[in-house]
Order: C-alpha cells, then structure tokens, then sequence
C-alpha cells in the first residue's frame, strides 16, 4: 500500500512539475489553472503525514518483531543449555517461533 501511495504520489508530482502552464484544454487545463502554490503545498503535506503515520505503524511492528525474536532466542539458548531438549522445551520454542511470525499477521 505504501509503494502504491507514493508511486501516486510521484507520477501526481511529475504532472505538476512537467505538465505545460499554459495547457488549456479539456480537464487537464482546468484542474491545471485551479491549483495554486497553496493548494499544492495542503496536498503535499497530508500526503506527507500520511505516509509518516504509516511509516510509524511498519516502525513499531518491526519493534515488536525484534523483542519477539530476543525472546525467541532466549527460550531457545536455555533449552540448549544443556545439549538435551524436552519435549516442553521444544514446545516453548515453537510457540516462541509462531510469536515471531505473529506480529505481521
């Protein structure tokens, strides 16, 4: 989703940048004459905090990936510890493993 907003984004941008700016016909024209610095600096900045509050909410699952992935490798050093695994250590080290994959779901 992120790609898609801002690959829109960048073709929104480059229309803007290179369209002609005295281009008066049909739809293009209109819009064209319609958007003013103000305007275009409204649209570039909620786009903006969009993308930074997404940004935000990738940051944390990454966070918690990596605090699930400490604790998936700590369960699996203690039951290491002793060249042996029981079958409660094995069951704690695959229910540590799904939490891993867990926090993307």
């Amino acid at each position: 989703m992120v790609k898609r907003l801002i690959s829109i984004l960048g073709v929104g941008m480059a229309w803007m940048f290179f369209a002609a700016p005295h281009a008066e016909a049909g739809v293009i024209g209109k819009v064209s004459a319609m958007l003013s610095g103000e305007v275009v600096a409204l649209i570039v900045s909620a786009v903006v905090a969009l993308l930074a509050g997404m940004l935000g909410i990738i940051f944390v699952r990454v966070a918690r990936t990596f605090q699930a992935a400490g604790e998936f490798l700590t369960t699996l050093g203690s039951a290491l510890e002793d060249r042996r695994i029981t079958r409660e250590e094995l069951a704690a080290i695959i229910r540590e493993g799904r939490d891993v994959f867990a926090v993307w779901k």
